[in-house]
């Protein structure tokens, strides 16, 4: 009967110490960086149980003004966006979630209302046209900017120079509109007159452009 009762105490004393393994432990703030997506952010964030979409819109939710106009394609850069606990996450119904994010892909972005000091001036048109060596010049100044971090200023350069007729300037003027960055929004109407533009000075395009724009 002792022997019993000790090999009774062992099995409880066993299952006492074996716990249910803990979910993976994810950072609760996540800082946007250059190039950053909610996609991108949302799969590197997901808890263990939880679908892409739910993880998305929560994280949407937690987080709507970091999100210009409220559109889920466009984040600031610098901004520090709070990430969702699993259990928040998991509220959510999945189906609900898969609605909602194809909703919100949809959806046409409005004017956000955001504070002057967030928003980036837009670039002035430069008032004196350059000459080819100037607009040369620029062009590097504006590669330059651009390698330590100041979208805004090589964006001014590249424009200056672009207007010029700087064939290497309009591309690299395409290139940005064609995905945006820290200075302007991605305007695809603006990089493929940017394209053209370059294509004329003989520049050659990577991308192929649709015939949208009347050959001169």
């Amino acid at each position: 009967m002792r022997l019993r009762r000790c090999l009774a105490a062992l099995v409880l004393a066993g299952t006492a110490m074996v716990s249910v393994p803990a979910w993976p432990q994810v950072a609760p703030t996540h800082e946007v960086r250059r190039g950053d997506t909610l996609f991108a952010i949302a799969r590197k964030a997901k808890h263990d149980g939880v679908s892409r979409n739910q993880m998305i819109l929560a994280i949407w939710q937690a987080n709507q003004s970091a999100f210009p106009g409220g559109n889920i394609n466009l984040l600031e850069v610098g901004t520090v966006l709070n990430i969702p606990s699993r259990e928040q996450v998991a509220a959510i119904d999945p189906a609900e979630a898969d609605r909602q994010v194809r909703e919100l892909l949809a959806r046409q972005p409005q004017v956000a209302a955001v504070k002057p000091a967030s928003v980036a001036p837009r670039p002035t048109e430069p008032a004196v046209r350059l000459g080819q060596e100037q607009a040369a010049r620029r062009y590097r100044e504006g590669l330059a900017l651009e390698h330590k971090g100041d979208d805004r200023g090589a964006l001014q350069a590249f424009l200056e120079s672009g207007e010029a007729g700087y064939g290497l300037a309009q591309r690299k003027l395409g290139q940005i509109y064609d995905k945006g960055n820290g200075a302007v929004q991605r305007d695809y109407q603006a990089s493929l007159r940017w394209y053209q533009k370059a294509r004329e000075q003989g520049v050659e395009i990577d991308k192929p452009l649709p015939r949208t724009t009347p050959a001169k």
